[in-house]
């Protein structure tokens, strides 16, 4: 079994479990098994393709809930390093083969990180790009085009090809705007969750027209998560 296939077994074994917190796990938040967070830490481990060599830059990967690193601490168990980079990480400093820095990602930190570890070969961001400012996140992605020698990012982010349901959620518009500074990368991969959370329909009911009753409520969906992979070119 390699590095992947293992993880992918013991995301599987750790995911809404007691003593392994994550959000949208069932426990913390609602969800559970084969939600949407699961296959978002699915399609990420996925696309990563780590082995032991590997150092791995989990961006936004501590949680405001836990304070704690879920996928990170997953991937360290395969991985030679992982860094955390997220200012809701509780605890900062070393632990076993984790650095754990509690900042912001942007532009200037991103630049000074990859600098100063030019042997990241790895990139993750779970959840994380929808929820800040445009002109953050895209300075987040230059500074990975700009400065990270490795050759691999992953991120999945909550979507909308028309409308943003919450504040810097992305559309097809801004999701091309953050990525066009992307020169020294492509994209690889590009997928939709086959799920959604459980708070992406809209709490109203509708009524329409329905041949077994006059009207019948339902829930519209909204946003969905995709996943994206982009390699050195």
């Amino acid at each position: 079994m390699n590095a992947t296939e293992w993880l992918k077994a013991e995301l599987w074994r750790r995911f809404a479990s007691e003593g392994f917190a994550a959000e949208w796990d069932g426990e913390t938040y609602g969800g559970g098994k084969l939600s949407q967070r699961f296959w978002e830490y699915l399609k990420t481990i996925e696309y990563l393709a780590i082995d032991g060599s590997s150092v791995v830059l989990d961006i936004g990967g501590g949680s405001p809930a836990t304070g704690a690193g879920f996928l990170a601490d997953l991937l360290a168990a395969r991985a030679r390093a992982v860094v955390v980079m997220d200012p809701n990480l509780r605890q900062a400093g070393s632990r076993g083969n984790m650095d754990l820095l509690a900042r912001r990602a942007s532009y200037g930190e991103l630049r000074d990180l990859l600098i100063a570890r030019p042997d990241i070969t790895h990139i993750a961001s779970v959840s994380v790009l929808e929820h800040i400012e445009p002109e953050v996140r895209t300075g987040v992605v230059r500074a990975i085009n700009e400065f990270f020698r490795g050759s691999c990012f992953a991120a999945t982010f909550e979507f909308h090809a028309r409308t943003a349901f919450f504040k810097h959620q992305l559309t097809t518009k801004t999701m091309s705007e953050m990525f066009s500074p992307f020169t020294a990368f492509y994209l690889d991969q590009f997928e939709a969750s086959p799920v959604r959370a459980e708070n992406a329909f809209d709490a109203r009911r509708i009524v329409r027209l329905s041949r077994r009753r006059a009207f019948e409520p339902v829930e519209t969906p909204r946003w969905y998560p995709v996943a994206v992979r982009f390699l050195r070119a």
